[in-house]
């Protein structure tokens, strides 16, 4: 791809999430609907939906033979025809936008051909803007982000929502996870991935692990953690896919491999028992 279009697809992707995190932010001073998706914890508002219509508007005025592969299905055409293809999570963490106003944010990634372009998440709340493109690095509001502190497991401060997860439950994955928290230095949970993994770029967080995520969920937050120098692989330590549902698992590189260990090993010695 010619540097001119990375360069156009990163200032529209930018463009779009900030003027997404606006509208969000908009709206959530005025009353909106609440409905639920599979259950009570599944939210998603009138909010969601508009921000995600704004957003692909925005793509395709620029670049209307791209495909948009969203969270709330306002892409009417078949995505997986298209080379290239957005990811847009409009408000990912819509709980954290309904009842505390803070800890959401826009994700939106680019892929070409299964390869990652572009990624940003913008949480608006605090004006902090993440975003990536492939080769040039990662940068939190144009400060140049590196992974490059070395952290032991003993040191890390993980993130995982796999404890309120019931297929966590029905595989045995919490009681890993729950063995895993008691031999970090502390865990943490936020509700919204695309920031989770962005801190882990940022190194506010030392790694992230999800059992289940959509790819809206992790395609911004994987091209940065990787661009800030971090390892981003399915818990079984396979390249992620960039359509189609994954277990996570994004960290400090310098502790990848003794965290793919501990957790390979406590599923080994569970299975045994």
């Amino acid at each position: 791809m010619q540097a001119s279009t990375l360069t156009a697809l990163k200032e529209l992707t930018l463009a779009c999430a900030r003027s997404a995190g606006e509208l969000s932010m908009k709206r959530m001073k005025e009353p909106f609907t609440v409905e639920y998706k599979t259950s009570a914890s599944d939210l998603v508002t009138a909010v969601d939906k508009e921000v995600e219509k704004h957003v692909i508007d925005m793509i395709l005025k620029r670049f209307p033979d791209h495909g948009i592969l969203g969270e709330e299905s306002t892409f009417a055409k078949d995505y997986r025809q298209y080379d290239t293809l957005w990811v847009i999570d409009p408000i990912d963490g819509t709980t954290n936008f309904v009842h505390q106003q803070i800890n959401f944010a826009v994700s939106i990634a680019v892929y070409h051909k299964g390869e990652g372009l572009v990624g940003a998440v913008y949480d608006p709340s605090r004006d902090e803007l993440f975003y990536a493109v492939k080769g040039e690095g990662a940068f939190l509001n144009d400060r140049p982000l590196h992974l490059d502190r070395v952290v032991s497991l003993e040191e890390a401060i993980l993130c995982t929502s796999v404890f309120w997860n019931k297929r966590a439950e029905q595989m045995g994955i919490d009681l890993i996870v729950k063995k895993l928290a008691g031999k970090v230095r502390g865990m943490r949970l936020l509700g919204s991935a695309a920031l989770e993994m962005s801190y882990v770029a940022a190194g506010r967080l030392d790694g992230y692990v999800s059992l289940s995520l959509n790819a809206w969920d992790f395609g911004a937050g994987r091209i940065i953690v990787e661009e800030a120098g971090g390892r981003v692989t399915n818990m079984m330590g396979e390249p992620l896919p960039y359509n189609e549902k994954s277990s996570v698992m994004a960290c400090n590189p310098t502790f990848y491999e003794e965290l793919q260990h501990y957790l390979n090993l406590s599923e080994a010695t569970d299975t045994e028992a």
